[in-house]
C-alpha cells in the first residue's frame, strides 16, 4: 500500500492535525519526528462547507525536500504571494513567517520527501460564491501535507549546471531517467486573467486528463507522461508537468552541419500552469546565456522535434526518449541529458 501524506492545518498558534500520524509508514520515524515539531497540536476536522472543498477557492504548491532542505523555496514563496494577490487572499507577514519556519522544520524531520501546501479562503458570512470585500475576512487558511520518500532523483540535469555553482542546496536541478510520453486527446480548459496559469484548486480538466493517461498506462506500462493541448489544439504542457522542446534544423548549403535550435516552451496564456520548475529552468537558461523562447507547439511541429523534456518542482527534468502520436511515434535525442549523480 502506498504511503499516505500526514496532513496539518497551520494557524497563528501552531500546527493542528488533520490526519492521524499513524497513516505514516510504520517502517520509519516520521510520526515521532513530526510530533516533535508541535507537541500541542490538536486534531481538527475538514467540513463540507470549507470553500476549498465546496468551490475549489484556493491554490496549492508542492515542494521537494532533499537532504533536509526545501527545494527552490524562493520560487514557491513568489508563487504563494502572487497567487494570494490574484485571488484577493490575505497572508499576514507573521503567518507567512510561521509558514516557512514550520516548513523548514518539517523538511528537517523527513530529510527526503514531498511537502504540499494548500491555501484557501476562509468560510464567509455571505451566501454562495460571494466573499467579503474586507481584507480581514479573507485571511488565508493553510493546510500542509507531508510525505517522507526515498531520494527524489539519482541524477542532476548537467546541461543546466552553471560553471560556478550557486552556493545553495537547491542549486542543482534533478533529472529523472528517460521516459515514453503519449499525445492525449483530452484538452486543457481555457481561463481568463488572472486565473490562467495559476496552480488553483479547480483542476477538473486535469483530473480527466490524468484519467486518460492512466488508461493508456494500463495498456502500455512504458508510458509515463502525456502531452496535452488546449482548446485551440496547441500543445501546452504535460499532465503533471511543463514541457520544453527543440526543433530540428534543416541542413542547407550554407550550414552543412545541423545546428540545434534553442529550447522553446509553450506560452501559458489561457491554459496550463506556470510551474515553479518551468520558471527555474527559464532563469537557469538565461544565466547560461541561452534564453528560452516562448513558442506555440503545433501538431505540425511534432514530427520535427529533436529533443523534449517535461519538468516539475518535485521531479525536476524528465527527458523524453519517445513521443507516441495518434499514429506513429517520434524518437527523440537524449544527447543533451548527461548523467551527473546527486549522491556523490
Amino acid at each position: 500500500m502506498a504511503q499516505a501524506m500526514v496532513w496539518y492545518h497551520l494557524n497563528g498558534v501552531g500546527l493542528n492535525s488533520l490526519s492521524s500520524p499513524s497513516l505514516a509508514s510504520a517502517s520509519d520515524s516520521l510520526s515521532s519526528d513530526l510530533a516533535t515539531i508541535d507537541s500541542t497540536a490538536q486534531m481538527v476536522s475538514l467540513t463540507p462547507n470549507q470553500r476549498a472543498l465546496a468551490y475549489g477557492d484556493g491554490f496549492f504548491s508542492t515542494l521537494g525536500v532533499h537532504k533536509a532542505q526545501l527545494q527552490w523555496q524562493s520560487y514557491h514563496q513568489a508563487r504563494i504571494l502572487s497567487h494570494c494577490h490574484a485571488l484577493q487572499l490575505e497572508l499576514p507577514i507573521q503567518l507567512e513567517q510561521r509558514l516557512w519556519q514550520t516548513l523548514s522544520k518539517l523538511a528537517q524531520a523527513i530529510e527526503e520527501g514531498i511537502i504540499k501546501i494548500i491555501v484557501s479562503r476562509p468560510e464567509q458570512s455571505l451566501r454562495g460564491y460571494a466573499y467579503s470585500a474586507q481584507p480581514e475576512d479573507n485571511e488565508v487558511l493553510i493546510w500542509i501535507g507531508v510525505l517522507k520518500t526515498p531520494v527524489l532523483a539519482q541524477q542532476t540535469a548537467q546541461f543546466l549546471e552553471l560553471d560556478k555553482p550557486i552556493q545553495s542546496s537547491a542549486a542543482s536541478i534533478f533529472q529523472q531517467p528517460p521516459i515514453v510520453a503519449k499525445c492525449l486527446q483530452s484538452q486543457l480548459a481555457s481561463l481568463p486573467h488572472p486565473l490562467a496559469g495559476l496552480k488553483s484548486l479547480n483542476r477538473l480538466d486535469g483530473v480527466m486528463i490524468a484519467g486518460e493517461l492512466q488508461r493508456y498506462k494500463q495498456r502500455n506500462s512504458k508510458i509515463a507522461e502525456g502531452l496535452v493541448a488546449d482548446m485551440q489544439g496547441q500543445w501546452v504542457e504535460g499532465v503533471m508537468s511543463n514541457v520544453f522542446y527543440r526543433i530540428r534544423t534543416n541542413v542547407d548549403s550554407v550550414a552543412p552541419h545541423p545546428v540545434s535550435e534553442p529550447w522553446y516552451t509553450p506560452p501559458i496564456t489561457h491554459s496550463g500552469v506556470r510551474g515553479v520548475m518551468r520558471q527555474v529552468i527559464i532563469d537557469r537558461f538565461a544565466s547560461l546565456g541561452m534564453p528560452v523562447e516562448e513558442r506555440c507547439l503545433t501538431s505540425e511541429d511534432l514530427s520535427q522535434l529533436e529533443a523534449m523534456f517535461f519538468c516539475n518542482a518535485v521531479r525536476g527534468v524528465i527527458p523524453v526518449q519517445q513521443l507516441l502520436l495518434e499514429e506513429g511515434a517520434v524518437s527523440l535525442s537524449l544527447q543533451p541529458f548527461n548523467k551527473n549523480s546527486v549522491l556523490t
